[in-house]
């Protein structure tokens, strides 16, 4: 059976930190793929400055010719807010024969108790959570303390590049080189439209 690690987010913009998440924790977790779930409108976060198509389309752009890496608009094309427990539910319907497991960061992981129905994730799923440079790691005691299943929940270390979309959005908007935080074919993209520019023409 096919083993695919579920990555959803915003992704306003997606960036390197991002995509070395998603590369060293498959690698680490041994999965074949990871498949990138961008949300339409995320709960407990700001709603995001691209559209919905445009972080799709950043998203496509950042991971052409990267081996075991798939974007997928399923939550986009639903539309309204994206929620995790959903969004696994409708893969697992459409992809009977895929060995689905949610991947996260430390810093999502460590928000798992006000999501949307956490306590079926928490029942139902598996887990790869990612201790990545930056954020203080996951320990046992706390994974235990948020309630994260023992039997169905690995702890991958990730060496990523310490990157926020909140950065990446502000030097968009100041005409600021993205060089380093996201792939050559992100900043083209952000740049020939004008993304996260105030005087951006939208009609």
């Amino acid at each position: 059976m096919t083993s695919v690690l579920v990555f959803g987010g915003t992704f306003d913009p997606v960036h390197n930190g991002h995509l070395a998440i998603a590369v060293q924790a498959r690698d680490a977790a041994g999965a074949d793929s990871v498949w990138f779930v961008p949300a339409s409108l995320a709960p407990l976060r700001d709603p995001p400055v691209a559209t919905p198509q445009e972080r799709f389309e950043l998203l496509v752009a950042a991971t052409a010719g990267e081996p075991g890496v798939v974007v997928l608009d399923d939550a986009i094309r639903r539309g309204g807010m994206s929620y995790t427990a959903d969004t696994m539910e409708a893969l697992r319907a459409e992809h009977p024969d895929v060995d689905l497991v949610v991947l996260l960061g430390a810093d999502a992981a460590r928000t798992i108790g006000a999501w949307h129905r956490a306590a079926d994730l928490l029942r139902a799923e598996r887990f790869v959570l990612v201790n990545r440079t930056g954020p203080a790691p996951l320990t046992t005691a706390e994974l235990d303390d948020l309630g994260f299943p023992p039997d169905r929940t690995r702890v991958v270390i990730v060496d990523s590049p310490d990157i926020s979309a909140s950065e990446v959005r502000r030097r968009a908007a100041a005409g600021e080189q993205l060089d380093g935080l996201v792939p050559a074919a992100v900043a083209a993209l952000i740049a020939a439209r004008g993304m996260y520019r105030s005087n951006r023409d939208v009609a």
